[in-house]
């Protein structure tokens, strides 16, 4: 900007403070909707990630470094003071460094993505299949020392597909379709999970040995179970029911088939289209309930449907 009169340089930064102040808007928006009902994952997972806590903190030094550039331009705008190319040049300044932390965020956000810090190498090799006691006290289940690695490799699918079954009683699951890659939430993420629709109430089963992590509710996935498999390597994900198995409790053994819920439309669920929503993760620890990198579990149902009919 050459000085008040320079019209044309006025008209651009009055354009991109509004563009700045949208954006700001967007994000707070996008970010609530997604953090309380727009995804499968529930607040005890952001509460427990670096990546989100890094990625808040860039947000709010965006938007405290935008609070001086917008309430000046504002002045400028309505005529209460006079611009000039000092303050210009400091709004131009803070625009680059505001770019830089929005690359910041973006990062931050790949890195949740990827699930960096609980995902090691792809080469790296598969702890032996635990053998676990099953001593039971008070109740639950033995704890199993966590295997460190969310890695899904070939030996990992093998396991799963000898531990796991249909949670749904008479359901053939080359009868269904994949929805794993689907858009949600407006293509911001993935579906990662699999939709089986049966009538309300249609008992839900266990669908691998192991034990009930946690029973939660979301705004999301309604009323939840997260339970493991018996090699606590994978965490089994049962959404929108309608209401649990009578005994069902956190840190309870389960049984490969046994009760635990019925299906129902509870979250963010339509009421018209009862399912069970079922995910897999793999997970370096099973404490971390919610965490994993997700597993499609369709292939993997039909695969171990295939090998209980094979002669």
């Amino acid at each position: 900007m050459k000085g008040a009169g320079d019209t044309r340089a006025l008209r651009r930064a009055y354009a991109g403070d509004a563009w700045w102040s949208a954006a700001v808007v967007l994000w707070l928006i996008t970010g609530v909707w997604q953090l309380m009902s727009g995804s499968e994952k529930v607040v005890n997972y952001y509460s427990t990630e670096l990546g989100f806590f890094i990625k808040m903190a860039l947000f709010v030094a965006v938007v405290a470094l935008e609070v001086w550039p917008t309430t000046t331009v504002v002045r400028w705008r309505f005529g209460r003071a006079e611009p000039n190319v000092r303050d210009a040049g400091r709004i131009e300044a803070i625009s680059y460094v505001q770019c830089a932390l929005v690359i910041g965020i973006v990062f931050a956000a790949a890195g949740m993505s990827m699930t960096t810090a609980d995902s090691p190498s792809s080469s790296t090799p598969v702890a032996q299949e635990p053998k676990p006691t099953r001593a039971e006290a008070a109740g639950e289940v033995e704890r199993i020392a966590p295997s460190g690695s969310a890695t899904v490799t070939n030996a990992d699918i093998a396991l799963l597909t000898h531990e796991i079954a249909m949670p749904l009683r008479g359901i053939d699951p080359d009868s269904l379709r994949s929805s794993f890659d689907a858009p949600r939430s407006g293509g911001l993420r993935r579906h990662e999970a699999l939709d089986i629709v049966a009538p309300r109430s249609t008992p839900i089963l266990a669908a691998a040995k192991g034990r009930i992590l946690k029973l939660f509710t979301s705004v999301a996935g309604g009323l939840m179970i997260y339970a493991t498999d018996s090699s606590e390597r994978f965490i089994l994900m049962y959404a929108h029911l309608d209401h649990y198995a009578a005994g069902a409790r956190d840190g309870a053994p389960l049984e490969r088939g046994q009760l635990i819920g019925y299906v129902g439309s509870t979250g963010n669920a339509s009421a018209a289209a009862p399912h069970l929503h079922f995910a897999i993760l793999r997970s370096a620890d099973v404490k971390h309930w919610s965490k994993g990198n997700a597993i499609d579990p369709l292939p993997v149902l039909r695969a171990a449907e295939a090998a209980d009919h094979a002669p």
